[in-house]
């Protein structure tokens, strides 16, 4: 198992019982993409979306400052961004996508299962 990057994510989200997919945008970027990931807090609980992860070469070390969602309709879109709370954009990825701005800070005790942790709290949150 590769200590980093985007293999070392797709292997903690399957040791989590996720069932990741890899994916790359047009300018290079590596994404890990849970397609079948439910909301688990907030006014979205329970709606399922397909959740996009970008990797950094040297993850863990550092992590994307983001997130990317797709879900039909957008369960947040450009027009819900709040200067200095949250940041939705276009992705890279495609139309169907939004960017959503985030910043993260992994524990190196178990970084994946803190950044999922984040990323829940993004959605208790909204």
């Amino acid at each position: 198992m590769s200590e980093y990057g985007k293999e070392r994510l797709y292997n903690d989200l399957i040791s989590d019982g996720y069932s990741p997919e890899y994916l790359s945008d047009n300018k290079g970027m590596d994404y890990v993409v849970i397609t079948e990931y439910v909301v688990q807090f907030g006014i979205f609980k329970g709606q399922e979306i397909a959740l996009a992860i970008p990797v950094p070469k040297d993850y863990p070390r550092t992590a994307g400052a983001s997130i990317h969602v797709k879900s039909n309709p957008h369960l947040l879109d450009i027009k819900d961004t709040i200067k200095g709370k949250r940041n939705i954009i276009n992705s890279n990825i495609g139309n169907e996508w939004r960017y959503w701005s985030f910043r993260f800070n992994l524990s190196p005790e178990n970084p994946t299962n803190d950044l999922m942790s984040q990323i829940n709290g993004i959605f208790k949150n909204i």
